[in-house]
Order: structure tokens, then sequence, then C-alpha cells
């Protein structure tokens, strides 16, 4: 089996490790973690910064997913050997190169996070999730971090 994990930020992908450490796998199970940054939008209040600042900006967003990626792979080292995870850190689209990804390695399992945005905040943004859950030819998981203290929503 082959799993594709695509993360965000931390929260997201501290549970999106804790559910690959919480279920058994197959011993043959290969995963795949990737995080996509996200060009900078120029544009906006972007323009008016000078290009080093912008540079030094993006530098930090591809060191912080780069963390975030070491992270989540350090987790399900603890049940899978780090010979089956292979690590990914893509500049783009999300969706697009999830995509791509997913056409090239062909998973069997994609793993997400969801952001959990509303109304005109999904307009604007999309949502990524949301869009592989429509369009991804695998299975695709979408995980939601645990809410603060552990509380469970109880069915009305």
């Amino acid at each position: 089996m082959k799993v594709l994990i695509s993360i965000d930020e931390s929260e997201y992908a501290a549970a999106i490790a804790q559910f690959v450490v919480d279920h058994q796998w197959d011993k043959d199970t290969e995963f795949t973690v990737m995080s996509v940054v996200e060009p900078l939008k120029v544009g906006n209040v972007m323009a008016v910064l000078p290009g080093p600042i912008l540079d030094e900006m993006m530098e930090k967003r591809q060191e912080n997913a780069q963390q975030v990626v070491e992270d989540t792979v350090r987790c399900i080292s603890k049940i899978v050997s780090r010979d089956k995870i292979r690590k990914q850190i893509i500049e783009g689209s999300p969706t697009e190169e999830i995509m791509k990804e997913i056409t090239i390695s062909k998973p069997d399992m994609l793993l997400i996070g969801s952001h959990g945005r509303h109304g005109l905040d999904r307009i604007i943004l999309g949502s990524v999730s949301l869009f592989l859950v429509s369009h991804a030819p695998c299975s695709v998981i979408v995980i939601k971090p645990k809410r603060a203290g552990g509380e469970k929503k109880q069915a009305a």
C-alpha cells in the first residue's frame, strides 16, 4: 500500500501523524510526506515590499515546511521504518502539486488536514481538501486536529 500524506501547518501535521501512529499498517506500506509551499502572491500589500524581503519571507516558509515534514517523519517513524518514508517539499499551488504527485506515485490513500474554513473564507480561499476529496482518484481521509481540551462533539 502507498500512502501520501500532505501537510502544511504543524497543528494539522501533528494530527495526521498521530492518525498514522494510532492505526495499524501493513509492513510493506510506503509513506510519502509532502508539503507544498505556495509562492507569495505579489500584489496588494506585498507589492510594496523590496525583493530581498520577499525572498527572505519565502525562505522562511520553506524552512517551516522542512521542519514540519521532519517532525512528521520523526513521529511516524515510531511505527514505520524510515526507509519506507519519502519526504518532499514542493513550491506551487497545493491542489495542482498534490494532484501531480498522485498521478506520478499512484497512492492508494491520501491523508490531508482540514482548516475548517467557512463562508466567504472558503469561497475566496477555496478548499484544498474539498477539491481533493472530489477529484483525487484514490481514497482521501481528511483529518481535523482535536479540539482544545479533547472535547468530543455530542450528537443532537
